[in-house]
């Protein structure tokens, strides 16, 4: 059953397309269907549909914009264009606009909408999986470095506008390598898998935790009221990742070394933040590991908290 949202305000247009699909046998539609925009949203924000018929002349949006408001309201859906206009350069702008097809009204045979229908589905799926691919680490499911980046750009300017602090932690994980050597790298994938998870139980939806490459990982903490926060999450992370994995046969034993940084008392862009939560990584790991440090700009030592360890 693919469930469809026909957005038409001509009630006989919306009768012939519902007597299209019902022509067509190889699969079903159920047609929901509403005459405005606005209550296309509300349909959209309470049920799950596959596909959206778009008209672009409705009592409460025209033309593009119509297309444009669809893609904002649900980005995952496929949208179909409905139009009265045979027009290939309004036709592709839609396209442009986030569409995956245009078909023009009375020239609507059932095989011809069906198949537009299943196709923008299948069109919709794979961009979707082409983001996902782009932005998300195939093994773990974190959000990947180019993604991470986007976040730490966004979380930075949201931090200075709110004037809340926000933690960068960097994360190497200790004793990793003979984990690969000894148990194999299939060992050594599922382990990844597991910190990862590991990780999204010690911080809050809010915050992001991403995998940089190999055993790296970066977690973005935000919203906090101040840096005694970020001690309690790096203490809750070393505790956590210090306990077995235990891997069918297998019990790995790591841990893992985390150098952090806290803006905008670090004040620099996201090349130097990464820089300084790099060296304070280097730090907790030359001290033995299973531990975190501070990276403290000179200009702040007079006013650092000095209930913040430098180490644990």
């Amino acid at each position: 059953m693919i469930k469809i949202l026909l957005v038409e305000d001509n009630d006989l247009d919306a009768r012939l397309t519902q007597d299209i699909l019902a022509e067509w046998s190889l699969e079903q539609f159920e047609i929901t269907h509403v005459s405005r925009l606005s209550d296309a949203f509300k349909h959209l924000a309470r049920a799950r549909f596959d596909a959206v018929l778009l008209d672009l002349s409705l009592p409460d949006g025209y033309g593009l914009s119509t297309v444009r408001q669809m893609q904002a309201a649900n980005p995952t859906i496929a949208i179909i264009v409905l139009s009265g206009l045979n027009d290939q350069t309004l036709a592709l702008q839609a396209v442009r606009n986030g569409a995956q097809d245009y078909l023009v009204k009375g020239e609507r045979q059932s095989d011809l909408l069906a198949r537009s229908i299943r196709y923008a589905i299948e069109r919709k799926r794979a961009e979707e999986r082409l983001t996902y691919l782009a932005q998300y680490d195939q093994l773990t499911g974190l959000v990947n470095r180019t993604l991470f980046r986007d976040r730490l750009l966004q979380a930075m300017a949201r931090s200075k506008r709110l004037q809340q602090p926000l933690g960068l932690m960097l994360l190497d994980l200790d004793q990793f390598k003979p984990v690969n050597d000894t148990m194999g790298h299939n060992v050594g994938d599922q382990v990844l898998k597991l910190v990862a998870e590991r990780l999204h139980e010690c911080v809050r939806e809010v915050d992001t935790v991403a995998r940089m490459g190999g055993d790296e990982f970066t977690i973005i903490l935000e919203g906090l009221m101040c840096e005694e926060d970020i001690t309690l999450v790096a203490e809750r992370i070393t505790k956590s990742l210090a306990q077995p994995f235990q891997i069918d046969t297998h019990q790995a034993l790591i841990g893992v070394s985390i150098g952090i940084t806290v803006y905008p008392t670090d004040d620099h862009d996201v090349d130097e933040l990464l820089k300084h939560a790099d060296a304070a990584m280097y730090r907790a790991k030359q001290q033995g590991g299973s531990s975190f440090q501070f990276h403290i700009p000179h200009d702040a030592q007079a006013t650092k908290l000095p209930s913040t360890p430098d180490r644990h």
